[in-house]
């Protein structure tokens, strides 16, 4: 079986539910899986675990007051993205908009979702659902989309996309199909070695892919290297002996000397074909959507989906779009501190 569902740009994200072991309703952050965890059953809880971020507390708060009254009769522990609260809503007379993130969403102030919208007291994309009979051996839900009751005080963005309204277009299949053809060639020209040499570098290699989401370059042999370069000079400017320096030098001319150019390439090629054929589904999955989106005004895309075939997610975002756009966000967060 295969379900698509949405992804939404929410902040924070919150757990909530009840706990498995005292069967209490709890909100908290994802430092509820912590090994001293932070877990919210009161006000006074969530002033003592979280009083040093404000933003975060009231959030917590209103989530603790509001999702009872959405929880189904069979007990359970969720993840949800925290879309908006009543503060956050823009009324501007024909639309009502909230910006979580980098996303502005926006609703025709007439239309249902408006309504939901300047009637609730919390919205909320409620996205995981959790088994387990404690916190420490919990697990995701696979290929499951949490339901919850409806109640005017919780106004829950759908989760499920709506496949019979997109327009999947014979270009755009072939377009998909062609690239699906062009990367199974490319998967049977790359010998196994090659996708064995890249796991052992893979966590570097994404970073260095995500790097080039953000310069708008593709990822290269070449490219990777000259990010390994810069990796350890980083390092080696962090230290203060010459020993150090020189350990970390040493280690990096190492690492990059182990680098197989053809095998880097052959599995990017592979990569660079599963990518636009994503892209191509998820071109056709904008096609219809519900909610309004901007970024900075201008028009957009939704942050993507997730497709879940046979209990596996897979997402499919437009890194060109929306990976590119919620890096240079968050790199001017980081400038402005």
């Amino acid at each position: 079986a295969t379900k698509v569902s949405m992804k939404y740009d929410g902040s924070p994200s919150v757990m909530f539910g009840h706990h498995p072991e005292t069967g209490k309703f709890f909100v908290g952050s994802k430092s509820v899986f912590n090994k001293d965890p932070k877990i919210n059953y009161t006000p006074e809880d969530i002033d003592k675990n979280h009083g040093h971020a404000p933003g975060l507390v009231s959030k917590l708060k209103a989530a603790l007051e509001h999702l009872p009254k959405a929880m189904p009769e069979k007990k359970g522990v969720y993840q949800a993205d925290i879309m908006h609260t009543p503060e956050d809503l823009n009324h501007e007379g024909h639309r009502i908009s909230h910006t979580p993130q980098l996303i502005t969403y926006h609703h025709k102030t007439n239309s249902d979702e408006g309504k939901k919208a300047a009637n609730s007291k919390i919205g909320v994309a409620i996205h995981t659902q959790y088994e387990g009979k404690t916190f420490a051996d919990m697990t995701v839900k696979q290929g499951h989309i949490p339901e919850m009751k409806d109640h005017k005080d919780v106004h829950q963005f759908p989760m499920h996309h709506e496949l019979q309204h997109v327009a999947y277009t014979k270009d755009n299949q072939n377009e998909y199909k062609t690239h699906m053809a062009n990367a199974m060639d490319s998967y049977k020209k790359t010998p196994k070695e090659a996708f064995a040499h890249v796991e052992k570098h893979a966590d570097m290699l994404n970073t260095h892919i995500n790097q080039s989401v953000r310069k708008n370059t593709s990822p290269s042999a070449e490219g990777f290297k000259e990010h390994l370069k810069t990796h350890y000079a980083k390092k080696a400017a962090g230290v203060k002996t010459p020993q150090a320096k020189e350990r970390h030098d040493l280690a990096g001319k190492r690492h990059i000397a182990s680098i197989n150019d053809s095998h880097i390439n052959q599995v990017l090629q592979v990569h660079k074909h599963l990518q636009k054929a994503k892209d191509s589904l998820t071109n056709a999955f904008n096609t219809h959507h519900i909610h309004g989106h901007e970024v900075d005004g201008e028009p957009t895309n939704p942050e993507g989906y997730v497709i879940h075939h046979n209990d596996r997610p897979s997402k499919f975002v437009l890194r060109h779009e929306f990976s590119r756009q919620n890096f240079a966000k968050n790199d001017a967060r980081s400038k402005a501190k």
